[in-house]
Parts: structure tokens; sequence; C-alpha cells
């Protein structure tokens, strides 16, 4: 479940069978593993319970590639709920949104503005829950997970978690078995809900997982629509810090948006 997970909202088979296929071993899953053995792993493989639980706060800069169009962001979230991203083309603002203490919000013709895009601040607080909290912390968040019967997606066996968010939307989780990284993520959700709700059913893969701050997270996810194979977006991290000294009203919508770089 670590990796980036940008949700802009105005910016924007299997493998072959042969021989070497054939004798290519195969990663496959204890079929014993409870729920709870899941959740372990997988907590240790981010770096532990103790790193993930010191995280109060997150920072993340990243490139955006999204139908051949390259645009980079500034990220941020915090454990209190509140986010805020930045988008930058060609070295100026292209668009902000965010979590306040007024609820989401998006950057307008004539400023911010309230966002009433159904599904908006799920996308925003579902990633912040995503990247601050580990699923041992899920079920005191509201947050129910369930061990799903296991996939098996180019030969590999995935144990895979379905998490119902407190918000009432389901994602599914495709746990690597060696790695112990959520490597998948599997959803319907609309993708640009401030432009359209029509809902896509999305995998975001998450790859290059770098430990910084005694967290490991992605740092490079694809988001491709199931129905197409079509890839929707390309996120790579270009920084990303732990606990970051951010001004008491960085996330306010008021605020003046962080220079490009």
């Amino acid at each position: 479940m670590a990796g980036f997970e940008f949700h802009m909202t105005r910016r924007a088979a299997l493998i072959a069978v042969g021989a070497a296929a054939a004798c290519a071993p195969l990663r496959i899953a204890p079929a014993a593993l409870t729920l709870d053995e899941v959740i372990r792993r997988n907590t240790k493989a981010r770096g532990g319970a103790a790193a993930l639980d010191a995280m109060h706060a997150i920072a993340v800069d990243v490139e955006i590639d999204e139908g051949g169009q390259k645009v980079n962001g500034h990220y941020a979230a915090t454990v209190a709920g509140l986010v805020r991203i930045d988008v930058y083309a060609d070295g100026k603002l292209a668009g902000s949104e965010g979590v306040d203490t007024q609820g989401v919000w998006i950057l307008g013709r004539n400023g911010p503005q309230a966002s009433v895009a159904t599904g908006a601040s799920n996308a925003l607080t579902h990633g912040a829950e995503n990247h601050l909290f580990g699923w041992h912390r899920f079920a005191e968040r509201g947050h129910k997970l369930a061990l799903m019967p296991p996939e098996v997606i180019d030969g590999i066996t995935y144990p895979v978690v379905e998490v119902r968010y407190a918000t009432g939307h389901i994602s599914y989780f495709f746990v690597d078995p060696v790695s112990w990284q959520a490597v998948r993520r599997r959803d319907e959700r609309a993708y640009h809900p401030d432009v359209s709700m029509t809902k896509k059913a999305v995998e975001s893969r998450f790859s290059d997982f770098v430990k910084i701050g005694g967290i490991v997270a992605s740092h490079r996810n694809e988001d491709v629509d199931l129905a197409t194979g079509k890839t929707l977006s390309t996120n790579r991290v270009l920084a990303r810090r732990i606990n970051p000294q951010v001004p008491t009203d960085y996330f306010d919508r008021n605020r003046r948006a962080p220079p490009a770089w």
C-alpha cells in the first residue's frame, strides 16, 4: 500500500508462455496465511510499526505523465487529515486542491472554492491514510480489512486484502509474496471527479520501493484502465520527506502555493 497516489482533478497480458517461462520459478504465497499475518509482514516491509506510528506528516515532489503531458507536483498530508496538492506546468501553477479545516477545495478561475464533486474528498483522504498509517492501525481509523482469495497474475500468486474505508469506498490490494509490499491496487472510481463522474476500473501498479526516514515506499506508480489496458498516468517520485516542518497554515486554501522548482 505504499506508493504515491495522486488524484489531481483538473490536470489532467499475461506473460507469454514458452520454454523460458515454463522453467521460471513461480512466487507462490503460503496457502495458510491469515489476515493478521499478511498485515504483520506488510507492516514490517514498510519499515515496522514503530517507524510508521512515528509519522505525522509527509511531503512528496512528483513528476506526473498523463497522456504524454508532463507536470510536476508538490504533495503534502498530515495525520489530521489535511492534504494539499499544487501542480505546475512549465514552471507555472496549473492547479491546486486539498483538504483544509473547512473541507475539500479546488482552485477555480476565481480562486479557491469548495469542491462539490462526489469522491474528490475520498481520493484525497484515502491517499493520506495509505501514506501515513500502516494496516495495523486501520481498524482504529474506522476501516475494515478482509483477506480475499489469492489471485494469480503473471505467474505470481498474490494475497489480496480488501480495504473498506470509513467512507464506504472499497479497494483491493495485491501483496507481493516475497517483498510483502502492496504492489497493485484495484478499485472502481471516477478518475477526475471534478471533470467527470464516470467511473473506471483502475489498477495502480507500484514499483521502485525506496527507504527514506525509516519508511519504505514506492517511488513509481502507473495507473491503468483495466477495461481498455490504457495507461492513465505514470507518477515518479522526485523527493520524499518524512515529518517535514510545514507552516501551520500550509494547507489553508487561501495560502499562496509554494514556488515551482
